[in-house]
């Protein structure tokens, strides 16, 4: 492998996933005008601007969908917070003192992060939700997994980690992650950077970063057991809203060959820069890289202690693997 000198390259990134922009779908006239919300906003207020300015359902969605990216920031304090607690408990005597005690705790949560403009994904989603149902439009909230680092290839959590939002447009649904689309975390920082690659997050890809918990939601995407998702290799938007594609392997792990040598086989991926970056290293690396027929075949052997690795196309973080 050939050292390459690539200081800005930023190899160890929590939510790699968010950072890049995809350029699918174009918000420039909907921002325009959400842009210039301002002031406080209830549910009630942002709901009649929204409506006031967007005649479709679509529409009404993105223009959301662009508003908390804005003014929502992901509150990493609260994330981070060991003692946060990640389920709310109560007593009740009846199902409708049940709902009312439910219905109590999550509009605390919205109005929270209204007023405080910072939530974690429920507050995202849970926002995001009620404003839908009060521009008339159907939509459920998703718990699942997601995930974000090569440690946690091959180790399926017990509980869902994430929350985003299914809404109901043109008689289809759609999967949006309102909290994905507003940012991401960068070394202990979060920065804004609005993300239209989480609006509608093509089904054919959505198993790639997101698992619903409830299999009714994994059959209306497709089929996927929670072992299998987290076997997988990381992958980034950028990657993902590329035409890049990895044929081989399909496992998150990679195994070396009798001469130490790892392969990584693409397609659609001529033409493109491609280095490999190892996790604790700042170095990035040039790799072999040839053409099998259509396919490309990237072939390199890790250092000795390495055992993370970060494919990088184009200078940007596409994929992240375990070494064996």
């Amino acid at each position: 492998m050939v050292l390459a000198n690539l200081k800005s390259m930023k190899l160890l990134i929590i939510f790699f996933m968010a950072v890049g922009v995809a350029t699918a779908q174009d918000f420039s006239s909907i921002k325009e005008k959400t842009d210039q919300y301002a002031g406080l906003m209830t549910v009630e207020k942002l709901t009649k601007t929204i409506a006031k300015d967007f005649s479709t359902n679509e529409d009404k969605v993105k223009a959301l969908f662009c508003w908390l990216a804005k003014n929502i920031r992901y509150d990493l304090e609260e994330f981070y917070n060991p003692n946060r607690q990640t389920r709310t408990t109560f007593r009740y005597r009846t199902p409708e003192e049940k709902e009312e005690k439910l219905k109590a705790i999550n509009d605390n949560i919205i109005r929270n992060t209204l007023r405080s403009r910072k939530a974690v994904c429920e507050g995202y989603a849970r926002t995001f939700a009620e404003v839908c149902t009060s521009l008339g439009i159907e939509n459920e909230i998703i718990s699942g997994y997601v995930r974000t680092s090569s440690h946690v290839i091959g180790k399926p959590l017990a509980e869902p980690n994430h929350a985003w939002n299914a809404v109901k447009l043109n008689n289809d649904w759609v999967f949006i992650d309102a909290t994905w689309g507003a940012g991401a975390e960068n070394n202990g920082r979060w920065y804004r950077k609005f993300n239209p690659y989480y609006y509608n997050i093509p089904k054919e890809k959505h198993f790639k970063t997101h698992l619903p918990e409830k299999s009714i939601w994994k059959l209306r995407i497709g089929r996927m057991e929670k072992e299998e998702f987290y076997r997988q290799p990381i992958f980034s938007n950028d990657f993902l809203n590329s035409n890049v594609d990895l044929l081989s392997p399909n496992s998150g792990v990679l195994t070396k060959n009798k001469e130490g040598t790892v392969e990584i086989l693409l397609t659609k991926a001529s033409g493109k820069e491609i280095f490999l970056g190892f996790l604790g290293s700042s170095t990035a690396y040039k790799p072999m890289v040839s053409q099998q027929d259509k396919n490309t075949v990237v072939s390199f052997i890790p250092p000795q202690q390495a055992t993370s690795c970060f494919l990088l196309i184009d200078r940007k973080v596409a994929i992240q693997f375990l070494i064996q």
